[in-house]
């Protein structure tokens, strides 16, 4: 149970100092975005002023508010909005995604090389071309989003990616998510690290209805209906190209 000093809050808002407030007014006000993550907050158990994002107390409050407040024109209310989202994350359909994505840019890859650098192909392992084709994606997925504010994966899926202000995101933005992504939730691919890292993100989907990078970028991840038909579609292409990769 929390203590009468703890309890008692004071942040700055338009450059002046205001409260005190309990922590569940000030939790409200964040979420409610009259105060932001980059708000000072102190009370009398701190040594200073800190940013709102920095404490934990704070971190829900922040995730709520980026997901309830992103409503787009299409959706009348919020309830049609959180149907429409699924705030649980979705992890298995963002999964399925990428890897469509990521399938599909790899057989460009090596049908490009295949034709220019035949050698290489047959030189090189699997996993190698596999590891340089998520590297080179890294790139490439940023080009392809800035451009066109979607992957061809994600809007078979019926899945948008916007920033918490509901604007396109630039280049430097999705940059910044792609290699997180590629790091911390698929972990470059390799082999046990990548399914130790998909254990992590798959926890912090279905925990917190938002990926860490997607937190800490700004970006909102927007789900609508996709028929199953849709699925197993974007379901066969990677598995289908992992079973010629061990064939060949």
């Amino acid at each position: 149970m929390e203590s009468n000093k703890e309890n008692v809050w004071f942040f700055i808002k338009d450059s002046q100092q205001q409260g005190p407030v309990c922590l569940f007014e000030l939790r409200k006000l964040i979420e409610q975005r009259v105060l932001s993550g980059e708000t000072f907050v102190w009370n009398k158990s701190m040594d200073c002023w800190q940013k709102a994002k920095s404490l934990d107390n704070f971190s829900e409050s922040i995730v709520e508010s980026s997901r309830i407040h992103l409503l787009p024109d299409k959706f009348k209310t919020k309830e049609e909005y959180e149907e429409a989202t699924y705030p649980n994350g979705r992890p298995y359909v963002r999964y399925l995604a990428r890897f469509f994505d990521l399938s599909l840019f790899s057989i460009t890859f090596i049908l490009s090389v295949s034709i220019l650098f035949p050698a290489f192909i047959e030189e090189t392992s699997n996993l190698y071309i596999f590891i340089v084709s998520l590297i080179l994606w890294i790139i490439v997925e940023p080009v392809i989003i800035s451009i066109f504010g979607n992957t061809f994966g994600r809007a078979f899926l019926s899945i948008k990616i916007k920033s918490v202000n509901g604007e396109k995101l630039n280049f430097k933005t999705v940059f910044k998510r792609s290699f997180f992504v590629n790091i911390l939730g698929m972990g470059f691919g390799i082999p046990i690290v990548n399914f130790i890292c998909f254990f992590f993100s798959y926890r912090d989907l279905k925990g917190h209805g938002m990926s860490t990078w997607d937190y800490k970028i700004g970006t909102v991840i927007l789900y609508g209906k996709v028929s199953m038909s849709r699925l197993f579609i974007a379901g066969c292409l990677p598995v289908g190209l992992l079973a010629a990769g061990f064939y060949i």
